[in-house]
């Protein structure tokens, strides 16, 4: 093989200035490097570690290197001057010569206050100069295709186009014991590999391959990062992005005792990781936002929700995610942790290796989700403080909701009250943002642009806001009726309107005039419906939900009731958890069945029986809402829920007047009712319900639909007649009279 030549431009010829940018620096050392190898190659030959096998390396020949040395020496010197021969000992001399240049044009650079990329990778991972140039050589592919095959030209494999472990100790290393100490960067307790900024192996083929033979090859952002290259790391973007945020603390409505404890986060000593708890909305992505403006710093957001569902190696992808922060100078923010709490089992790595994250200097990570943390189960990498993001108070709800329907772009009714908003839905800032969207869209959706929001389009949308957590254990209520079909005595009715008159003026007494400062507890609205099957309970809850602006959701039982222990008690969390988010009235129908008397414990079963209904009232104490609690039997009730009740309304059973009351309203305005139906005769004669009333009624009408006229006496009476048989009663003479014979084919 012919001698390859190169010229070289000595460093004394050079003047030490600033690198213009990373990639000028990495075409310096680029320059470095080829010296070095240049030399490796004549340090084979000279060896006569070359195999004279024409075949060697299947199939890379001297002369193309040659060709390639020649190649870069016309680069580095012109075309004209690389007739020079050169040996091991010039180029040794040279490669220190160039080594200097570069420290010394890498120094002006940062005293110009400009460093290069590999000057921060250098301090924010803490790289020796050994690992510096490992990873230039293993750079080096992605700036000159040409070290492919001079890497694979020097391990002898043309299949093997990075360099090795063993390739870059020879290049690097002047010593047999700088050699033995330059093994560890590529143990994984190495800045190296412990920051994943290079690959140790090339695929599986290399899994048997010896220490020194295995490959070294970049991690693609960690090359991107060196050439300046803008962009999160390619793993990491379906759910993670970066943001420089602008928003002050200030700006923010939160309770005082939490703008306290965020304004003196700098004060703590130790690392810590920050967990925000807080329901959907509660503004938890805007106080770690005002954070990292506070502190001049990126945020990286990261949804762990996503990221637990797509990303193959989620704790893997931790790491990336602490490397990704540490090269944007960002703090890291995952939020929806609540994603890793629904399956343990299956999330609990990914969660051990959350909580095993450690802030590096200077840098705060923050944890948000809708419910608590539980307790570690691995030891932490760093203390965690808990912040709680509560649901605005009243006086800060009536603030967003100004400031919002201030920004939109619809005219809003000047009949618009901020504060009756408000008070009717204890929503969160994001859901009040979200709600006012939901009602400009509603808008345009059906054709109104021109029109003005009113307070009826408001409502619908932050209902809808509200309730949607609660569709999985209960059923919503429709109600039609008004105050007018009521028929019960009129002091029901005015304690019904009491409850009514409680909750809107519930934020006045409690909120305004303090009352909230004297009760720890017991702050919600709880009202006890008793009295017997029919007598209008349900429709009352539906009138008063009605009244008050809020939809009405009847608890399914079925789904709350376990036989296994503990079951009714996990049922009831999340009824109750989703109910302080849903601004619903709660109704429990036939209460009595989950509020039931506590007993003298005589087994396994009266104990937890009791611990049910003990559960039942700590949950009642806490829940600051609306609860209905409609039984047939007060007295199977406790007496510890009764005293818990804000009011108990008794619904009597209708006497004959109130009777012919319901007969009388109870048929449409539309529903063709003959003449000689005699209301008074009905309400008189059968002791019945208004539950009772509406089923005669309605079977009645389908009577009269059949024959095709109108609904007259014999479709009532008969009617009736089936609705008392229904009971386990026989219809007598005694109580139809004359209308007996009317009934006797149909009994």
């Amino acid at each position: 093989m012919a001698s390859s030549t190169v010229g070289l431009a000595t460093a004394e010829e050079r003047i030490a200035v600033p690198f213009a940018s990373s990639h000028e620096y990495l075409l310096a050392e680029m320059d470095w490097l080829r010296l070095v190898m240049h030399r490796e190659v004549l340090r084979l030959k000279a060896a006569n570690l070359l195999s004279p096998d024409p075949f060697r390396g299947l199939y890379l020949s001297d002369e193309l290197v040659d060709s390639i040395l020649s190649d870069w020496n016309a680069q580095r010197c012109g075309a004209s001057e690389n007739s020079q021969n050169a040996n091991t000992a010039e180029l040794s001399v040279q490669i220190e010569k160039a080594r200097m240049w570069i420290d010394a044009c890498a120094e002006a650079s940062r005293e110009h206050g400009r460093p290069m990329e590999m000057d921060r990778l250098t301090g924010l991972c803490g790289l020796s100069e050994f690992d510096r140039k490992v990873l230039v050589a293993a750079i080096a592919v992605d700036l000159d295709q040409h070290f492919e095959e001079m890497y694979a030209w020097a391990r002898n494999d043309i299949t093997r186009k990075r360099p090795s472990i063993g390739l870059m100790i020879k290049l690097f290393c002047s010593s047999e014991e700088e050699e033995f100490r330059s093994r560890a960067a590529f143990l994984d307790g190495g800045a190296l590999v412990r920051n994943r900024l290079v690959r140790i192996g090339d695929g599986t083929h290399e899994s048997e391959a010896a220490f020194l033979a295995k490959s070294v090859r970049i991690d693609d952002r960690i090359a991107a990062f060196l050439m300046e290259q803008a962009g999160i790391d390619r793993r990491l973007r379906s759910f993670t992005s970066v943001s420089v945020p602008t928003r002050a603390l200030s700006s923010l409505h939160l309770p005082p005792d939490l703008q306290v404890k965020l304004k003196n986060l700098e004060h703590l000593d130790e690392p810590a990781v920050f967990y925000l708890c807080g329901q959907r909305g509660a503004g938890k992505r805007a106080i770690v936002e005002a954070l990292c403006s506070e502190q001049h710093r990126s945020m990286l957001a990261v949804d762990l929700g996503r990221m637990a569902y797509e990303a193959s190696a989620a704790s893997e992808m931790l790491v990336l995610i602490h490397r990704e922060a540490m090269l944007q100078g960002a703090d890291i923010f995952f939020a929806h942790a609540e994603a890793l709490l629904e399956d343990g089992a299956v999330h609990l790595p990914l969660r051990s290796a959350l909580e095993a994250l450690r802030p590096l200097a200077g840098q705060r990570i923050y944890i948000a989700g809708e419910e608590p943390w539980p307790a570690a189960q691995t030891e932490r990498g760093s203390a965690w403080v808990t912040l709680d993001c509560p649901i605005p108070a009243f006086a800060d709800r009536v603030k967003l909701w100004q400031e919002t329907l201030a920004g939109m772009e619809f005219q809003v009714d000047p009949d618009v009250d901020a504060a009756l908003l408000a008070n009717r839905f204890a929503l969160t800032g994001g859901a009040i943002r979200e709600a006012c969207a939901d009602a400009a869209r509603r808008l345009r959706l059906n054709g109104q642009v021109g029109e003005g929001i009113s307070s009826t389009d408001l409502e619908a949308a932050a209902r809808a806001q509200s309730t949607g957590g609660l569709r999985r254990f209960a059923e919503k209520i429709l109600s039609r009726g008004t105050w007018e079909s009521l028929v019960l005595p009129p002091y029901v009715v005015r304690q019904l309107r009491d409850v009514c008159t409680a909750e809107r003026h519930r934020q006045t007494v409690y909120s305004e005039w303090g009352f909230d400062q004297r009760l720890s507890s017991g702050k919600g609205l709880n009202v006890l419906f008793c009295g017997p099957s029919g007598t209008g309970k349900t429709m009352a809850a539906g009138i008063l939900a009605q009244e008050l602006g809020l939809d009405l959701y009847r608890i399914d039982l079925s789904v709350v009731v376990s036989k296994y222990i503990g079951e009714t008690e996990k049922q009831l969390n999340l009824i109750f958890r989703e109910a302080r988010a849903s601004n619903a009235v709660l109704l429990f129908d036939e209460a009595d069945a989950l509020f039931g008397k506590r007993s003298e414990v005589k087994d396994a079963h009266d104990r937890y029986a009791n611990v049910e209904v003990a559960y039942l009232l700590q949950k009642m104490e806490e829940y600051e809402g609306v609860v209905i609690l409609a039984t047939n039997l007060r007295r199977n009730m406790d007496d510890a829920f009764t005293r818990r009740m804000s009011h108990i309304v008794e619904f009597p059973f209708p006497d004959a007047e109130q009777r012919e009351r319901i007969w009388r309203s109870i048929f449409p305005s539309h529903a063709p009712v003959a003449s000689d139906v005699e209301f008074g005769f009905l309400a008189r004669q059968f002791e019945l319900a208004g539950g009772n009333i509406r089923n005669i009624a309605v079977a009645a009408a389908f009577l009269a639909a059949e024959k095709q006229t109108k609904i007259g006496m014999e479709q009532c009476i008969v009617a009736t007649a089936l609705e008392i048989q229904k009971t386990g009663k026989l219809p007598s003479r005694s109580e139809f009279r004359d209308y007996y014979e009317m009934i006797r084919t149909h009994i």
